[in-house]
Formats: C-alpha cells, sequence, structure tokens
C-alpha cells in the first residue's frame, strides 16, 4: 500500500494482519476500512485516515472532466482522470476511465468508420496514448467510467507528435499538425483546443 493516499468512505485500506486499526477507521471481518474522506496515513504498524482541508467529492454523471489517455486499443480508450476543483471543491475519480469507440456516432460505428450513405473513409484515431482530452461522463460503473467525446468541446485539447514528441498544433477540423516537423495527424480535436481559460470555464460551470 501507499504510504499516502485517498480514500472514500467503506474503502479497504488494509488488514488487521499487517496493521491497527487508527483514527477514522472502521474494522469489518479483520478489514479496516475508512470512516470518512480523507488521506489514508499508514505509520509505526498504524493505518488512520485523516480529515482532508476542503470538501471532496466524486466525480459524478453528467459531469465534464479531464485527463490523460493510458492506453489505446481497437475498440476502447482508457484515460486516466485529473482531480477538479468547483467553487471550493475538489471532485476525484478514485477510478479510470473508458471511452468506447462503438458509441461515438450515432449508427453505432466508430469515429472516422464507414459512412452508409457514402464511400469508406480513413480510419481516424479519436485519440492517442498520452493526448489529454475532455470528456462527458457517460455511465458510472463500480469499476470504471464510461466516457463520451461526441460533443463539439470535448475531444482531445492537447497532443503531442508521434515522430518528434513535439506539442501539436490545430491544423483544422479533427486534423493536427507538428511545427517542427510538419507531421500531421488525425484526432476528435476539441473545440476548446489550446484555450486554456474556456477548458476551465466547462470543467467548472
Amino acid at each position: 500500500m501507499q504510504e499516502q493516499q485517498l480514500a472514500m468512505p467503506g474503502d479497504k485500506i488494509g488488514v488487521e494482519e499487517e496493521f491497527i486499526a487508527g483514527e477514522n477507521t472502521v474494522v469489518d471481518n479483520g478489514i479496516i476500512r475508512a470512516a470518512i474522506i480523507g488521506e489514508v496515513i499508514s505509520k509505526d504498524g498504524k493505518v488512520s485516515v485523516h480529515n482532508s482541508k476542503h470538501e471532496i467529492r466524486k466525480i459524478q454523471r453528467g459531469m465534464y472532466i479531464i485527463g490523460t489517455v493510458s492506453d489505446d486499443l481497437k475498440s476502447v480508450t482508457f484515460i486516466k482522470i485529473d482531480r477538479t476543483e468547483i467553487n471550493g471543491v475538489e471532485h476525484i475519480a478514485l477510478k479510470d476511465g473508458k471511452i468506447v469507440a462503438a458509441m461515438e456516432s450515432p449508427r453505432g460505428r466508430g469515429f472516422g468508420d464507414r459512412d452508409r450513405r457514402g464511400p469508406p473513409q480513413q480510419k481516424t484515431k479519436s485519440c492517442g496514448v498520452g493526448d489529454v482530452v475532455i470528456a462527458k461522463v457517460l455511465f458510472d460503473d463500480p469499476d470504471i467510467y464510461t466516457l463520451g467525446i461526441r460533443e463539439p468541446e470535448c475531444g482531445v485539447v492537447h497532443g503531442q507528435c508521434e515522430l518528434c514528441n513535439a506539442h501539436l498544433d490545430a491544423a483544422g477540423p479533427n486534423m493536427l499538425k507538428c511545427p517542427k516537423c510538419e507531421h500531421t495527424e488525425q484526432r476528435k480535436v476539441s473545440t476548446l483546443y489550446g484555450k486554456p481559460e474556456a477548458i476551465k470555464g466547462l470543467l467548472t460551470k
């Protein structure tokens, strides 16, 4: 277990075989759980939960989040979600998010797939590993959030060139270009790309 981590009420933070239950904890059949929201502190064989200095809430369905792509598979993309402060209240995830490609099209097709009314289109990556994205929480499942990026404000808000790692510039609808090596990459680009104040406004509204 990490020396310091954030816990929600009911979270497992240790077992009696390894730790003594300390302040703001409860014991459930040998499992030590957090009784409050706060930082988990383990020291000298005792595990406790210390009150946070500010209010903390869990990210809920319908909220916008910002995070970093940690893995990009063929049909699902995984997002490491950042903490967000809204009106002095810190919102946390405590779990990752996923973007399911099949949910990003009204026809049930992935972003950039063939349009039934036209010829096949080139496959477009919605985002890539290391990209920073804005997404909306569609479902809050026990182990992971299901996220959506169909809205204009959602999508990549920061990308790095896959060739030279330079910051990419927006170069048109769903297109990013490297100012250093001029390499272009297709993405589902947010309308807020390169607009930090607008991003902050969306996340905190």
